[in-house]
């Protein structure tokens, strides 16, 4: 490293920057440990020449494991795929986090965001009115019984991405971006899809342990380069007060 003060002090504010992004990131993390369905981020550094910069926040695409609920309407997928909901904006939200109940509308939503639920057709899942035993199949297949005969009210829709870990993280959900390539729609349990496990939610991918790990270490690199910062401000100004002295003798 150059003995430049001004570089030294630009490459301990690169690392202190770098070390709050790590922070954050792993503060989210463990903030969102017990959120169903949650994926945690993962941050990827570049050495520059300035130092350490955060070059990139990713997603962890691993599944997390399977927690029941006891409630036939919540849902886990055991595979790819993310449930696809009707965004505010009119985008789709995806999301792993299959908190689904009956809107009062009668539209199957999700519970955190009221968002409706995408069925295969690319519509909502609506319940009509007086349907009974309402249940999910694996196959993404909403049935139940309607005066007195049974009846199919639609198939839950998931979506896949060639680079899952490239969404952008909006919410609770996600939404695609360049880097997640090419979305492609489908049903439960069909090729290249995952099934539904009715009665069950899929806990978040976080590892607790680890990101302790990561925020401990980040907190020291961020004081070390702190240290750093004011080592390279205290040659700055012995620097200018030398420079002074000579221009006054």
């Amino acid at each position: 490293m150059s003995t430049d003060p001004l570089n030294i002090v630009n490459v301990g504010l690169s690392g202190m920057e770098a070390s709050l992004t790590q922070m954050d990131v792993s503060a989210n993390n463990v903030a969102n440990v017990g959120t169903a369905g949650f994926q945690g981020q993962d941050v990827e550094f570049q050495n520059m020449f300035a130092g350490a910069v955060a070059a990139r926040i990713s997603t962890n695409a691993a599944p997390g494991g399977l927690e029941p609920a006891g409630v036939g309407t919540d849902l886990a997928i055991a595979g790819a795929g993310f449930f696809v909901l009707g965004g505010a904006n009119g985008g789709p939200i995806y999301t792993r986090d299959g908190n689904f109940s009956v809107g009062a509308n009668g539209d199957l939503v999700e519970g955190s965001s009221g968002l409706t639920v995408t069925g295969v057709g690319g519509g909502p899942i609506v319940v009509p009115p007086g349907l009974t035993a309402l249940a999910i199949g694996a196959d993404g297949t909403v049935t139940g019984n309607l005066n007195g005969q049974p009846a199919t009210v639609g198939r839950i829709a998931l979506a896949v991405f060639q680079n899952p870990g490239g969404l952008l993280r909006l919410g609770g959900g996600y939404q695609a971006s360049a880097n997640s390539g090419n979305v492609l729609t489908g049903a439960p349990a069909t090729a290249g899809y995952g099934s539904l496990v009715p009665g069950f939610l899929e806990s978040s991918n976080v590892d607790l342990a680890s990101e302790i790990v990561k925020m401990i270490a980040a907190q020291a690199a961020y004081e070390a380069n702190a240290k750093t910062v004011r080592t390279g401000d205290q040659i700055l100004k012995t620097a200018v007060d030398i420079d002074s002295e000579k221009r006054d003798a």
